[in-house]
């Protein structure tokens, strides 16, 4: 089933009154869901050309959870079927059937199945494939041994097939493309454009209130953290650098995100003895008002495409500290001037960066300070301009 809500005007409708009609940019992902991927979508479509540009997003499945949270105006389209062999036959239809000027993929096997119905379908189309984690770190920390076996051995090959016949490879960070040029030998068409964040925006968001009490009261200090509970993100490893920092100083943990080990990492908090400085407070739409009111935010995990939440929660002026993973954080930041890094898996030097920053306030302002003025950097402005300038020069 396809599903679409109101298009913007028309595609062929005069443009500054010189007749030229817009370029159609199609959006690929596999589920749109949750608010989340909405202010990703907002970020495209309030900051693009939308003179020059027809934007669209199109998906194997959207979620209402997305859906009720972006303007009518947006146009999204529903190839209502998430197992990838029938979708490709879906996604021919359509490429055939809106004929879109730029097709813009995302993540590797969603790449490869783009590609795959560009040359099926016959049609005409630019196709950008954008990579967003390091492909390693992806592979080797699936879910489930079918899907770390497609990583390893059977996704590279399908990609040194297909990523060739693409016109741009665009990477979230320095690190991602590394990772994916070890896969494929295409430097000519592989091209680093940073995660955007509207820093501006989230500003805004931050300054909504918060209920929870832990962030009413100063006097105890709040390490935050977020993202989906699950075996990348490795909450495992922050929950026993907590347990240390909490036998020298008062403290308290709260972490955003849902996911399947959150039953086990509560389990865990309880097993260490600190499930009563532990909150685990789901999914939320706002992350940045917690955010602004944290002492400091920690991000843990085993690898990472870019890290935009540690860009966030700089954004908010919170101190950050993150793993040394790849990749992304060390691109963020600047060790010991914008924030702090620790080794990867390393729970005794987490939980020692963590006594530093709630024990020093001096450290904590400085590394505020230089958090706000590094998260600029990555804004949305400058990331939607490297597109538009990539989809100018594929139209030429």
């Amino acid at each position: 089933m396809t599903k679409e809500f109101n298009p913007p005007l028309p595609v062929g409708q005069k443009v500054n009154g010189e007749g030229a009609r817009k370029i159609k940019v199609a959006y690929f992902y596999t589920i749109f869901r949750n608010a989340a991927m909405a202010r990703w979508v907002r970020n495209i479509t309030d900051n693009i050309d939308q003179s020059k540009y027809a934007v669209s997003f199109v998906g194997l499945n959207i979620e209402e959870s997305f859906t009720r949270e972006i303007p009518k105006d947006i146009c999204v389209v529903n190839l209502g079927n998430s197992y990838i062999p029938t979708s490709l036959f879906k996604l021919i239809i359509y490429l055939r059937k809106e004929r879109p000027d730029i097709f813009v993929a995302a993540f590797p096997h969603i790449n490869v199945l783009a590609m795959m119905a560009k040359v099926l379908s016959g049609v005409k189309v630019k196709v950008i494939l954008t990579d967003h984690n390091h492909f390693f770190g992806l592979v080797r920390n699936a879910r489930s041994l079918y899907r770390r076996f497609f990583g390893v051995f059977i996704l590279p090959h399908l990609m040194r097939i297909f990523y060739p016949l693409s016109d741009v490879v665009i990477c979230a960070s320095q690190g991602v493309a590394e990772s994916i040029l070890e896969v494929v030998k295409i430097p000519e068409k592989v091209k680093v454009i940073y995660y955007p964040v509207a820093t501006d925006r989230i500003q805004e968001w931050a300054q909504e209130p918060v209920g929870h009490p832990w962030f009413l009261n100063s006097e105890i200090p709040v390490v935050l953290a977020a993202g989906r509970l699950l075996n990348q993100k490795d909450f495992p490893t922050l929950l026993r650098a907590f347990a240390m920092v909490v036998k020298t100083m008062s403290a308290r943990l709260a972490i955003l995100g849902e996911g399947k080990d959150r039953g086990k990492l509560e389990k865990l908090a309880e097993e260490l003895g600190i499930s009563d400085k532990v909150v685990f407070l789901g999914f939320q739409i706002n992350p940045f008002k917690y955010m602004k009111r944290a002492t400091v935010f920690v991000l843990s995990s085993l690898h990472e495409g870019f890290g935009n939440v540690l860009v966030e929660a700089m954004a908010c002026g919170t101190p950050v500290i993150s793993t040394d993973c790849k990749s992304g954080p060390s691109e963020i930041i600047d060790n010991g001037k914008s924030g702090i890094l620790v080794p990867v898996g390393d729970y005794q030097s987490l939980s020692k960066a963590i006594i530093r920053v709630l024990s020093d306030a001096s450290s904590r302002q400085h590394f505020s300070l230089e958090g706000v003025k590094r998260a600029r950097y990555f804004s949305v402005e400058k990331n939607i301009k490297g597109y538009e300038d990539v989809f100018e020069q594929l139209m030429k």
